[in-house]
């Protein structure tokens, strides 16, 4: 029976303990509230999120800024990087889930040490885009007035450029040259 009194008597203390700490907060009208407000929540939830996209930046700047040719060699990731700094979190969601794939793998062939956190949450966000959103489904966005802006990136190896530049200029590839010799 004692010891059914201190229980009791020790939840009033914590439940009375917990009421003082709480926040207390006079709302529009004069009336008290307790708790945190919603506006409060949606300013952390909002700061919350400016800080993850400076971390992301902040990172993905560092790695693109190793080598001074990287961002024309990455250009999908870089286009990432640019969309972040512009249009932020949601501009880079509202890009084709194409050029976040091919981002994707360009991150991924680049980054060996995964343990900035910004490159780690990028590479998050960006392989749950991939996979969760269809290849042809993309988002209807407001943020992005011309959809043409993303063109379609295409990487080719060395020998096919080579041998596409000669055909510019006017010089026939090596395997016409030597079918012509014969």
């Amino acid at each position: 029976m004692l010891q059914d009194l201190k229980t009791q008597l020790g939840h009033s203390m914590n439940s009375v303990r917990r009421l003082l700490q709480s926040p207390v907060q006079v709302g529009q009208r004069g009336n008290l509230m307790l708790g945190v407000p919603q506006s409060s929540l949606r300013a952390a939830a909002r700061e919350a999120e400016r800080r993850c996209v400076r971390q992301i930046r902040r990172d993905l700047y560092r790695l693109l800024d190793q080598h001074p040719s990287s961002r024309l060699l990455v250009r999908h990731l870089a286009t990432v990087e640019h969309t972040l700094a512009t249009k932020g979190l949601a501009g880079f969601d509202a890009l084709p889930v194409r050029v976040t794939a091919k981002a994707l793998n360009e991150l991924d062939s680049l980054v060996r040490d995964w343990s900035p956190s910004g490159l780690a949450e990028l590479r998050s966000r960006m392989a749950v885009i991939v996979k969760t959103r269809p290849a042809g489904a993309e988002p209807v966005s407001t943020l992005i007035d011309q959809p043409s802006e993303w063109a379609d990136i295409s990487e080719v190896d060395h020998a096919e450029f080579e041998e596409m530049e000669r055909s510019w200029v006017g010089v026939a590839p090596a395997a016409v040259q030597a079918a012509q010799k014969n």
